[in-house]
């Protein structure tokens, strides 16, 4: 290849790339605990692959102190199992400021389990974790089979999780997108003697809302690392993104 044709496709790689802009930019938080440290290496590696795949600028940190300087730059931020244990009040005023410019909001898993509570951030995920029992396999059931984060869902399938109980959740002021069914698993197992109760017929473990001038995603899904290669949970996930990124 001479000089000349090398100069001309190093600008067409030029202009290609220049054309390539990113869709939107995505700020991944996460923080380590002794029940997900090891989600987070398979998150990151699944978030750097979604980034690739549907072009969109990726980043993520586990400095609690970088949501302040970062968070303005961005069009969506994740929780996954990251919440307010290791937010101080600077940095969740960062995050309501955010929400409150329209901001889009993705919580995973234990982003409703903190211990350390938050009365604007229990509003923002819709709901506070309580327990739950046993890891276990169920019936998990689509009740809005129209939304992003479920097209790709039968109306009934089999999962494997925690499938967590919650507490302050107002379900009519939430859109559930995913159920679990109570019968099919033994939402009493606890970790000791002391049997749990379950939710009752109707157990939200996935939903959506608008939230002081943002959008909201939250699902229960994603305890263990593996779930990070699975397609129906990414899947889940990118509708999520979409989702809070689109008008209705």
């Amino acid at each position: 290849m001479n000089k000349a044709l090398l100069i001309v496709v190093f600008i067409i790689f030029s202009l290609v790339d220049m054309c390539a802009q990113d869709q939107f930019k995505l700020l991944l938080f996460t923080h380590h605990d002794e029940w997900h440290s090891e989600c987070i290496p398979a998150a990151v590696q699944a978030f750097e692959k979604m980034s690739e795949e549907n072009q969109f600028h990726f980043d993520w940190t586990q400095l609690p102190k970088e949501l302040e300087t970062k968070l303005p730059e961005y069009d969506i931020v994740v929780f996954v199992n990251a919440n307010t244990d290791v937010l101080d009040s600077a940095q969740i005023q960062a995050l309501k400021r955010f929400v409150n410019r329209g901001g889009g909001f993705v919580g995973i898993h234990a982003a409703s389990a903190a211990k350390i509570r938050n009365e604007w951030f229990d509003g923002l995920i819709g709901g506070v974790f309580t327990n739950h029992p046993k890891f276990q396999t169920a019936l998990v059931e689509v009740k809005e089979g129209t939304h992003p984060s479920v097209l790709h869902l039968p109306q009934k399938w089999l999962w494997s999780d925690e499938w967590y109980n919650f507490e302050k959740i107002e379900v009519d002021k939430l859109n559930v997108v995913l159920t679990v069914d109570e019968t099919s698993y033994d939402y009493s197992a606890g970790y000791d003697d002391i049997p749990l109760s379950g939710m009752g017929d109707e157990h939200p473990i996935a939903w959506y809302h608008e939230y002081e001038g943002g959008r909201v995603f939250y699902t229960s899904l994603g305890h263990k690392p593996e779930v990070y290669k699975n397609n129906n949970f990414l899947k889940h996930i990118l509708g999520a993104i979409y989702w809070t990124l689109n008008e209705k």
